[in-house]
């Protein structure tokens, strides 16, 4: 299990360096489509695309680190007021929606980033698969998570130390 939690730990770093990567580029590439459109009067064709490709990756890896960092909607309020079987109970079957969400999202994110293949973007006139595949790859790292956060919860193992440690309840705050 330690080897599981030190993989998600390296995925989770590689999904900051992507969000980071990705805001950069929308960052740098913004104010050079508004300085060509408004200053220049033309607008490159390719920068449109490369900020909306980005902010795909973006939103991706920064939902599987958001979710490694509890910021996922939830409904611990309510799970609070449950008697600590039914929150269990409740929490298992969370999970088991979870992960039922996030298979399905894998297996038709694949299925279009490979049937998108074959067709290039019309400005950057790169495969669109590259766009795509931040789809099931983001959602693989939200899987692996919430597996993580799924084994601590049935106390297969113990949190190893990363500096996000969340705080011991009677019930698990990942939901």
């Amino acid at each position: 299990m330690y080897w599981f939690q030190k993989s998600n730990l390296l995925v989770l770093k590689l999904c900051r360096w992507g969000v980071i990567a990705a805001m950069g580029t929308i960052a740098l590439v913004i104010p050079y489509e508004v300085f060509g459109r408004y200053v220049l009067g033309k607008m490159s064709i390719w920068s449109g695309e490369l900020s909306t490709y980005a902010l795909v990756w973006a939103s991706m890896m920064g939902a599987a680190v958001g979710l490694k960092k509890g910021y996922q909607v939830s409904m611990n309020y309510v799970i609070e007021k449950l008697p600590l079987k039914v929150a269990r109970i409740a929490q298992g079957v969370g999970y088991a929606f979870m992960f039922f969400f996030l298979t399905t999202m894998i297996y038709y994110g694949l299925e279009q980033t490979v049937i998108n293949h074959s067709q290039t973007s019309p400005g950057m006139e790169i495969p669109m698969s590259l766009p795509y595949v931040a789809l099931p790859l983001g959602f693989f790292a939200m899987l692996l998570i919430s597996l993580e956060e799924f084994l601590l919860f049935l106390g297969v193992t113990d949190r190893i130390g990363n500096g996000n440690e969340k705080s011991p309840d009677h019930v698990s705050e990942s939901m």
